[in-house]
């Protein structure tokens, strides 16, 4: 193994974008308008005792991602509950990313490819979002970060104590997200597979690796089986093929949905670095006769055997595949695969310039993608992202008019967001919204969406009422002149 070329320079600069990336997070967490599943986490689960949410009492959709709920609550204990409050703990979270990005970075030999590597998998715009809301993603990915940082130390090092890390840091990622146990499982298979490949030989007895596996295995299996159990209704996902439904989508949003025209390409992309990984695999497993796997192998491996856990549940269980923001799961593997991929050029003639071009290559894209990156939404919940200005437009209306009682007819999406800002901001003047929509014809206001409202809206418009707003994300609000 070469030897690291150390530069304190290094970690100033990591330091550096560190700071610059929370900034944004930060921003981002005080600015947006509070998003449905935020807010529907709160007013369904934050709200009950600490036993109700960690056995998942009703509602049994999936929107109670324990660990993140359970934090939300203390936070907002603490501190009372606004919309920083409850994002705080994915907030501080995004440090632990950045730090175990930056970690697993430093672990190649040039400066530059060190920050390169660093770049790469911090440069996530959609990464942000889930930094800045109280959604359990943004924890899932800073703990599945840190748990793969740890399974390369184990392998650098031969050193036992981060098996156990990494089990731990994954297993939290699960009790973060349950779309992470597919990652745990395929971890818990490779580290099978490793202790197998070292042989009757190698360092590590049979009782160094069921030690952990056993133990965390199980204790994740006493916190999540009861909660998986009374999961039901509502899962998100695709029935169309894996490469579709949950590598496309997932590719997509990772643009922001930006580049349609080049999505497909992207994908293809992906299909390529994972076929050129496979052909060195075969290379150097079997040409080399190597005693031990490159780190990109097992990178490659466990980014394999998760797709395969998922796609056998698929065929097995009749369970949909990841789509979306489910698929983040895939995410933090697929970064680290990538930047120990072009580690392994550099045993071609001049590999290191093809290391240094391959990153910077990726970089400008990624950089190219920033453009994307908003104070005003999210990608998922692009419709809330006007909720807080539109009830500070009829707040400030009903005062004009000395309303004392305000009700709202809305799309039903909006109800969780606008009922929290009622609640958290102790607004007595607004009634109860509720999630039926607007089936209730004697509202004070109308607050709806372009695309699914259109027939209330032209019946509003017909019949005395006054367009109040029109956001950019194509939503309206209404006032009826009839009062």
């Amino acid at each position: 193994m070469n030897k690291k070329i150390r530069k304190p320079w290094v970690s100033w600069v990591m330091v550096l974008l560190s700071l610059g990336f929370f900034s944004v997070v930060l921003l981002r967490a005080l600015k947006l308008s509070v998003t449905h599943d935020e807010a529907y986490t709160y007013l369904h689960y934050v709200t009950k005792n600490w036993w109700s949410i960690i056995i998942y009492k009703p509602p049994h959709i999936p929107n109670n991602h324990i660990l993140n709920t359970l934090l939300i609550k203390m936070s907002c204990g603490i501190f009372g509950t606004t919309p920083f409050t409850l994002r705080l703990p994915n907030v501080l979270f995004s440090l632990v990313y950045f730090w175990y990005a930056a970690s697993i970075a430093k672990s190649f030999r040039f400066p530059g490819i060190q920050i390169l590597a660093f770049l790469a998998l911090c440069l996530q715009v959609y990464f942000f979002d889930f930094f800045s809301l109280a959604r359990g993603y943004g924890m899932g990915l800073a703990l599945m970060m840190a748990s793969i940082y740890h399974l390369y130390m184990y392998r650098e090092l031969n050193n036992g104590h981060h098996i156990w890390r990494t089990l731990i840091f994954a297993a939290f990622a699960v009790y973060a997200n349950f779309t992470f146990l597919y990652a745990f499982v395929a971890l818990t298979m490779l580290l099978v597979i490793l202790w197998l490949q070292e042989g009757n030989g190698g360092t590590k007895t049979i009782g160094i690796l069921l030690r952990p596996v056993l133990i965390v295995t199980g204790i994740l299996f006493v916190f999540i089986v009861i909660p998986l159990k009374n999961i039901s209704g509502d899962l998100f996902g695709g029935e169309t093929s894996f490469w579709r439904d949950t590598v496309g989508s997932l590719g997509w949003n990772m643009q922001y949905g930006q580049y349609y025209e080049i999505s497909s390409i992207l994908s293809y992309s992906v299909a390529i670095v994972i076929l050129v990984g496979a052909l060195f695999f075969v290379y150097d497993t079997f040409q080399n006769s190597l005693s031990r796997f490159r780190f990109y192998q097992e990178a490659l491996m466990l980014l394999c055997l998760t797709a395969t856990v998922q796609i056998l549940q698929h065929l097995i269980l009749g369970d949909q595949f990841l789509m979306g923001r489910t698929a983040l799961v895939y995410a933090p593997l697929f970064l680290v695969y990538i930047i120990f991929l072009f580690q392994r050029f550099n045993e071609f003639k001049a590999g290191e310039n093809i290391q240094l071009g391959l990153n910077s290559i990726w970089v400008i894209l990624l950089l190219i993608n920033l453009k994307a990156i908003n104070i005003s939404h999210t990608f998922e919940w692009q419709y809330d992202a006007y909720n807080k200005e539109a009830l500070n437009l009829i707040e400030e209306d009903a005062q004009k008019r000395e309303l004392e009682e305000v009700s709202i007819g809305i799309n039903w999406l909006y109800e969780p967001s606008l009922n929290f800002y009622r609640i958290a901001g102790e607004k007595e003047w607004l009634l109860p919204l509720s999630r039926d929509g607007y089936k209730d014809e004697n509202y004070r206001y109308y607050y709806l969406m372009g695309d699914t409202d259109q027939e209330v809206i032209e019946k509003a418009e017909s019949s005395g009422w006054s367009l109040m707003a029109n956001f950019p994300n194509n939503s309206y609000l209404y006032r009826n002149e009839n009062y």
